[in-house]
């Protein structure tokens, strides 16, 4: 292995990064490479670095112009030697950096290198392909005795491919044999590495340029295209765009590409644009709202320059993107000319469904785009429109269970390409209604399995339609079908709840007045029981009740006459009213056990256990708080399980079982990790940093506040009756008290942040802790 000198590129790169105390991996991802690349760096093994490397790592760094030198100085003059150009390169240099795309430089230059001899970057209009391939063909160049980069967009017949690389390499027109047998003794015993750029709209050229490999030994293809050519010795790789924030807060929002883009054309355009912390998560939405694609990005920039971000992305949100330089080509210069370059390429019929598909927000299944189309076989369709990058399919892994459904959606600036078009063709209001049929069906069966052992499968599929569930809710109310809306909104809302968006569905249900049968009425407001529970707005459930509750016995549901009473019945202990409380739940108790309801007799003795606690009886709360977990085991519903769980908790606590304490909080973490449902979070995260306390853990304790005091941000979840909110306080008190203030930042801005597996693991840490 070799060591890097004092004054090598690796060793000032690793004081660099040592200097900002980041490691090889944060470094890696800020500057869009492998952990692999840095590392052979900083040691010496890799003594080549290309510029758009080094001015990726400078900006991930955040070098002052002093420490950029530096760095560039420290590279040997012998490491940079000039491409070798032996034919015609008809592709345009870029006049700008290329942000965001070493990984993928490296990773496409690695597959040519190692013996893929036919390398098609695919990906859709705007994604950036030929920059990315432009790059690795100057990188791999020198190992080359001949380059030939050839822009095929002018070319219109898939029969001049041949002769266009022909004239490329300076071959004469004429000449002994065909074009193929000149292009085989031309490249004859030598290294060639050949860039076709643009192919997508000569697919019938793709056996003609696989023949020619095939004679040829030496010669490598590195073809970008908006479709694959479908030959044997293809090897895709697919060009996405580029990574978006992972939150909003600013260290997030400077190590994205896709904002480093937006930021690096805005300035190019004279735009005073600068981030902090305060237009971070603006900027953030605009770089979202174009789904980091980088024609987009670019096009956008030049709006910087007139509009201050809030004002830019509330047009980009209405507005196609503003043209770009006239230096571009025409087919780039729009989004949309972009796209009909695209969809000139595919038939009628598939471009009729392209257009329908505009109306599904955040993506979609298959049996989606066939109620919304209309289309038995819908697959056949999609496969065409996705071999053309006009469509995005889910990955699907190994890991994948079998049971999910495959997923495709528009990147945003298509859909709104498709949607403009959708309107032309006079399609949009009948597509837009068949869309709002399929999922108030999707909602209404959906709201049954949530109460099942299907819970987290429900809740991902709902929370993977949510704006899709928007959409439909807002659709239904444009035709005058509020008590349609109504019933979506109110049916689903243990998922509303459970994933944070409560007060969103209490506005979806403000905003669908019922007009029809009891029945809807009665769903609806005992959803927004349920919903008002969440958000901890007792007097408003208490005001509700009165209402809900005789209305849903008088209606004939079983299940939502128990439903109904539970809810009240939380309503009433936590306002002090314990003999309605106890009424209210001897009735749902009933209900659910004469009508088998296993799922509504959980949640009933939750409703006991809890009352029994504010009446100090804990014997009574834990017998009864233990059935509801045998039933919840039984049932196998995360929700029913993590409510038990934490309730449960609260009498070991009281009786002072630390151990068992730790232990039932860190199962009812884990599961609501697991199923991500903040509502229950928000109760076992604050009882577990009190658990860290009393172990002489501040740091953990402050990390667990920090993480619940996020759900009240991201999730809307405000439960103002934890079981004693005092004693949080005080607990949170003596954990600040106890770091320091600058300690306790630290681990607050770390638990803010934590992951799911960091949180779970912090669980799992304390309960063997407490066990000890």
């Amino acid at each position: 292995m070799t060591q890097a000198n004092d004054n090598s590129f690796g060793a000032v790169l690793r004081r660099l990064r040592k200097s900002r105390s980041l490691t090889q991996e944060e470094l890696a991802e800020r500057a869009g490479l492998s952990v692999k690349a840095v590392s052979a760096l900083e040691r010496g093994e890799r003594q080549r670095p290309y510029p758009h490397t080094v001015r990726a790592l400078a900006a991930a760094l955040d070098l002052d112009d002093a420490d950029r030198d530096r760095l560039s100085a420290a590279i040997p003059a012998s490491a940079r030697p000039a491409p070798r150009r032996t034919g015609t390169w008809s592709v345009a240099a870029p006049a700008t950096d290329l942000i965001g795309r070493d990984g993928d430089i490296e990773r496409i230059a690695a597959l040519v290198s190692s013996g893929r001899r036919l390398v098609t970057v695919t990906g859709p209009g705007g994604v950036g392909k030929t920059r990315v391939a432009f790059a690795v063909l100057e990188q791999l160049a020198p190992s080359y005795d001949v380059t030939v980069a050839v822009d095929l967009a002018p070319v219109r017949d898939p029969a001049q491919v041949l002769p266009q690389l022909a004239a490329a390499v300076d071959l004469p027109e004429r000449g002994a044999g065909g074009v193929t047998e000149r292009l085989v003794a031309a490249f004859a015993g030598r290294r060639a590495l050949v860039f076709l750029d643009n192919f997508e709209h000569l697919l019938d050229a793709g056996p003609d340029v696989a023949d020619l490999l095939t004679r040829c030994p030496g010669l490598m293809l590195l073809v970008t295209s908006r479709a694959a050519l479908r030959v044997r010795a293809e090897y895709e790789v697919g060009l996405g765009p580029l990574h978006l924030p992972r939150s909003d807060l600013y260290d997030d929002v400077k190590a994205s590409a896709a904002v480093q883009l937006l930021l690096d054309r805005a300035a190019a355009a004279g735009a005073e644009l600068v981030l902090d912390s305060d237009n971070a998560p603006v900027v953030a939405a605009i770089c979202r709202h174009l789904e980091g694609l980088p024609l987009a990005l670019e096009l956008a920039a030049a709006g910087a320059r007139l509009l201050p971000p809030a004002a830019l992305l509330a047009r980009l949100e209405v507005h196609e993107v503003p043209p770009g330089p006239r230096d571009l080509a025409e087919r780039q210069r729009t989004m949309t000319a972009t796209l009909d370059w695209s969809l000139d390429l595919v038939d009628d019929t598939d471009a009729a469904v392209f257009e329908q598909l505009a109306v599904f927000s955040g993506g979609f299944t298959l049996d989606a785009a066939a109620a919304v189309t209309g289309l038995d076989d819908v697959l056949a369709p999609l496969t065409v429109l996705v071999a053309h990058s006009l469509v995005a399919p889910s990955p699907i892994s190994l890991s994948t269970p079998p049971e999910d459904e495959p997923r495709f959606r528009l990147l945003e600036p298509v859909r709104q390409y498709a949607g403009q078009r959708l309107v032309a063709a006079g399609g949009s209001a009948a597509a837009a209604d068949r869309h709002a049929r399929w999922y108030r069906s999707f909602a209404l069966d959906a709201g049954p399995r949530l109460r099942g052992p299907g819970l987290c499968t429900e809740l991902d599929r709902l929370e993977a339609d949510h704006a899709n569930l928007r959409s439909a809710f807002l659709r239904l109310l444009e035709l005058g079908h509020s008590d349609d809306a109504a019933e979506l909104a109110a049916t689903v809302w243990i998922y509303l709840a459970l994933r944070g968006h409560a007060r969103e569905g209490l506005e979806w249900l403000d905003r669908a007045r019922v007009q029809g049968s009891d029945a809807v009425r009665a769903r609806a407001l005992v959803g927004r029981l349920g919903l008002l529970f969440a958000t901890g707005d007792i007097a408003g459930m208490r005001e509700v009740a009165w209402t809900a509750v005789p209305l849903a016995r008088r209606v004939g549901d079983a299940p939502l006459a128990v439903e109904a009473a539970i809810l009240a019945g939380h309503a009433a202990i936590f306002a002090g009213d314990l003999d309605r409380a106890r009424d209210l739940l001897d009735e749902a108790l009933v209900g659910a056990s004469g009508a088998g309801l296993r799922w509504e007799e959980a949640h009933t003795l939750v409703a006991f256990g809890q009352l029994a606690l504010v009446r100090g009886d804990l014997d009574e709360a834990d017998r009864v708080l233990g059935r509801a977990l045998e039933i919840g085991r039984s049932i196998g519903n995360d929700f029913t399980l993590a409510t038990s769980l934490n309730r449960r908790a609260t009498v070991t606590a009281l009786r002072g079982d630390t151990a068992g304490t730790a232990a039932l909080l860190a199962e009812s973490t884990t599961r609501s990790l697991d199923s991500r449902m903040s509502w229950t979070l928000s109760y076992a995260l604050p009882a577990l940093a009190g658990v860290a306390v009393q172990l002489g853990e501040p740091r953990a304790a402050a990390m667990l506040f920090a993480a619940s005091a996020s759900l009240s941000v991201t999730d809307a979840i405000d439960p103002r009756f934890p079981v004693s909110r005092e004693l949080a306080a005080q607990d949170l008190a003596t954990a600040r008290s106890l770091l320091g203030e600058a300690a306790f930042q630290e681990a607050w801005d770390a638990g803010r942040t934590a992951t799911a597996p960091e949180l779970a693991d912090l669980a799992d840490e304390l309960t063997r802790r407490a066990r000890a």
